[in-house]
Formats: C-alpha cells, structure tokens, sequence
C-alpha cells in the first residue's frame, strides 16, 4: 500500500483540482451527493464529491501542514482552508473573516518565551481576490496562528501591539505550505469566541450557538457555491 493511501484512504490520483481542508468539521456538512463516500485514512478522512475533495486533518498547524504537503502527489491546484477563530479585536462573534497578513507563532515553547522565530505570511492571491469581489460584506483580517489555547491570554497585549485581529491553530502552516507548493489558496473562518470577555473555555448562550453554527454553514455553503462558480 502506498503512503498516500494509506494515510488518507484513497489514492492520490482520486484527489480533484479543488481540494477543500478542515480541522475538525464533520464530512457530512459538506455532503451534496448523500451517496458522495467519506474515505479513511491513517491520519485524514477524505470526502469524495464530483467538483471537490474535502479533508479532514485533525487539529493543529502540523496535521494541516502535512496534508498539503502530501496533496503536492495530487492533481491539487485550488486549496481552501475553513475553521474557526477566536477574536482579539475589531469583530464579533459569528463574523466570517479571509485571512490576509498571518503571523506564524505554532511553536508552544517560542509562546513560553524560548527563542522566538515567528513571521509574518502574506496570504493575498488571485483566488482570495476573487472571492472578497464576490462576498464583499466579508472582511479580511491580520491573524495569528498559535501553538496554544492556554496561552492565548499570556500573548494578548503582544497580539494587539501586533494588530492582530483573530488568533487560530492552522493557519500559518495552510499558507505557508500552500506558497511553497504554488498552490492557489483561501483561507475563510468564523469567528466563536473572544478572547476578553467571552474566552473558547466558557459555556456560550442558545443565541450564540445558533449564530456560530450558521456562520459555519454559510462558510461551508460560500466557498462549494465558489468552486462550482470556478469551475464553471
């Protein structure tokens, strides 16, 4: 069995030219063909549909960073990026953002203050463009991939100094495997939490769990509306 297989329950000639990544949402939402198969692998579940594929990496930068590193086998072109975010300044929750300037700060230690290395990614390209033209109420905005959620609060000010406006766990790594690969990228999220006042650790109201959840579905619904449009 080939590596490729074998991780991702499917051969990589099976991968389309659009290929959509996710940490954690269930497969099904993005179902439109209820016979559509959800393939899997060691590490990455895989949904099949005829326009798209759909994978399923896990949390965190370096399960998300592997799977684009492995999709250089594929016929892989377009790649998008949807999950969540919590906010440190300038929006609300259930907000949908495109992430634009990418601060990389995964390492758990460099948060702890040992040997700082992060950077700065800029993530604008054509299909960002593209899709910020077609959906103008949605925002971009400067995000920061971390290598914590405990640690969140302890960089806070840092964050701000920064002007970083929402904090994630993916990010960095999508579009920065993305640049390296010459693989077009978006990178769409919504927004759960805020990280003063309203923190991801506290229990949210029906009011905001009704709104996340249709932030996720419309997230979900813009960018398969966006890859039929492309594809056209």
């Amino acid at each position: 069995m080939n590596t490729f297989l074998k991780l991702f329950g499917l051969n990589p000639q099976d991968i389309k030219h659009d290929v959509i990544i996710t940490p954690f949402i269930n497969l099904e939402y993005f179902k439109i063909n209820k016979k559509s198969k959800i393939n899997k692998g060691l590490l990455f579940e895989v949904l099949a549909e005829s326009d798209f594929s759909v994978v399923k990496t896990g949390v965190g930068s370096s399960f998300v960073g592997d799977s684009v590193v492995y999709l250089k086998e594929t016929a892989c072109r377009r790649i998008y990026f949807i999950g969540s975010c919590g906010v440190v300044s300038n929006f609300n929750i259930g907000d949908l953002i495109v992430a634009d300037k990418i601060l990389a700060w995964e390492s758990f230690s460099e948060i702890l203050g040992h040997s700082p290395s992060h950077f700065f990614i800029n993530a604008e390209n054509e299909l960002s463009r593209r899709f910020l033209e077609l959906n103008k109420d949605i925002r971009k905005a400067n995000l920061a991939t971390l290598g914590s959620l405990s640690l969140q609060e302890k960089v806070l000010q840092s964050l701000k100094r920064q002007e970083i406006d929402v904090v994630d766990m993916e990010v960095s790594a999508f579009s920065s495997a993305a640049k390296y690969f010459k693989l077009s990228s978006l990178a769409l999220l919504y927004s759960t939490d805020i990280i003063e006042g309203k923190p991801f650790s506290r229990e949210a109201s029906h009011q905001e769990r009704k709104v996340i959840k249709d932030s996720r579905q419309r997230a979900i619904s813009l960018i398969c509306d966006f890859i039929r449009k492309l594809n056209a």
